[in-house]
């Protein structure tokens, strides 16, 4: 009879743990988190008016260590909706010396170079001659000799991590690197994505968008005043597995990494579609900080804007410095008093000076909500939840501070937040020149 009991009651077992695994296994299947973005009229955006184009920056071809050949990785990158690429071979910039660089229907394609220092990999681009492996001083002073912008490579990665967090003269830091996110993760979530990546890849690549705190802890660290350090993000694709001495697998896919995450370039005025004044736009504004970066898997950013604007009406953008002794005070017939000797009295027009700051998305707060989170030197001092931000600074008594403001945008699927989209920053500080 016991034996009997027993039976019953491990073929009930079985079938219990059987639903479980066919539950999950659609569950997997059919996993798929996408924002719903919505045209919304906005007031404040229209303040700000720059040409938007999204790139995948860094990523490895047959030329060094990766498996794709960069006119398939050209076509991936069209079919995704990409604006441009930067490839990031090691210590090679032979792309660009095989006539490979230039526009493919509305794509913009050019060759960057990933180069071996003492303290890391360092990422030069815009760059015109090959720069050959070397000291950091030396390879930093090859690329701003050639107008350049020179990017520490995923700084936490323990498999090539960044060596000297004190270095200077860099202008930008890999935030998000897609092979960092990956060995980052908690062991838990390698052998999730292992197991289900066959089943679905974009529930298994969804496990990339954590927030690397540690990064953004030291990017936020090393703002400076006149010396603002650009956060950017970059696929590192390789598609290149070594699994036994001989064999490699293509894991993951180009088209699945180079649909995570992006850097987003905000120009003045739309590419012109020569070569080397495009590459140099693009350059600079990297360099600037005027750019902002996503995890676009979710969905492209649409509508999103950042800037400030000051008392007297001067706009500004992320990259931009604010000093705050050079602002002027609203004027009397502005203050909407009625009696205008009185305000020639009273009115104390450094009490007059302010900065706006405003950010906002086309997000659609209900099926999606969200909050525009505002940060002042690494720590969060405001939120909007399902509308723009609106925030007002009008204390500028301290002297001798450099304050570093910039978003991140967190939505919400459920229960699950991601922190989705995330600016460069705008300096506002009270000093003289």
């Amino acid at each position: 009879m016991n034996i009997f009991l027993f039976i019953i009651s491990a073929r009930i077992i079985l079938i219990f743990i059987l639903i479980l695994l066919i539950l999950f296994y659609f569950r997997i299947k059919f996993f798929n988190l996408k924002i719903d973005f919505i045209n919304r009229k906005s007031e404040n955006r229209n303040r700000f008016k720059l040409t938007e184009i999204n790139g995948i920056i860094h990523f490895h071809t047959v030329y060094s260590d990766g498996s794709g050949r960069i006119e398939e990785l050209i076509k991936t990158a069209k079919e995704l909706k990409a604006d441009f690429l930067v490839s990031s071979d090691h210590n090679t910039l032979k792309p660009k010396f095989d006539g490979l660089e230039g526009y493919y229907d509305g794509l913009f394609y050019f060759a960057g170079e990933e180069i071996n220092t003492e303290f890391g990999h360092f990422l030069a681009v815009g760059i015109e001659k090959e720069i050959k492996r070397g000291s950091y001083k030396d390879v930093l002073s090859e690329i701003k000799k050639q107008n350049g912008a020179g990017i520490i490579c995923h700084p936490h990665n323990w498999w090539t991590p960044w060596k000297n967090f004190k270095v200077k003269g860099y202008d930008g830091i890999e935030i998000i690197n897609l092979d960092s996110q990956w060995r980052g993760m908690n062991p838990l979530y390698m052998i999730a994505v292992i197991f289900t990546y066959k089943i679905n890849s974009f529930y298994a690549l969804h496990f990339l968008s954590h927030k690397p705190a540690k990064t953004i802890k030291f990017w936020d660290s090393v703002q400076k005043h006149k010396n603002m350090k650009t956060g950017i993000a970059s696929a590192d694709a390789h598609s290149n597995v070594k699994v036994t001495r001989k064999r490699r697998i293509k894991f993951p896919k180009y088209s699945e990494l180079f649909s995570v995450a992006r850097t987003h370039v905000l120009l003045g005025d739309k590419p012109s579609g020569k070569i080397g004044e495009d590459k140099k736009k693009i350059t600079e504004a990297v360099k600037n900080g005027r750019c902002f970066f996503s995890f676009d898997m979710f969905g492209i950013p649409k509508g999103f804007y950042f800037g400030a604007q000051s008392s007297d009406g001067k706009k500004y953008f992320s990259g931009d410095y604010i000093n705050a002794l050079e602002i002027k005070g609203k004027t009397e017939d502005e203050t909407n008093l009625k009696d205008k000797g009185a305000a020639r009295k009273n009115i104390d027009k450094n009490d007059k000076k302010n900065v706006i700051i405003f950010a906002g998305i086309d997000i659609n707060g209900r099926k999606n909500p969200y909050k525009i989170n505002l940060f002042r030197n690494g720590g969060k001092i405001f939120s909007s939840k399902n509308t723009d931000l609106i925030y007002e600074i009008n204390d500028f008594s301290r002297d001798t501070k450099s304050d570093f403001y910039r978003v991140e945008i967190d939505v919400y699927f459920g229960r699950k937040k991601i922190t989705y989209l995330y600016s460069n920053n705008i300096e506002i500080y009270c000093k003289k020149n």
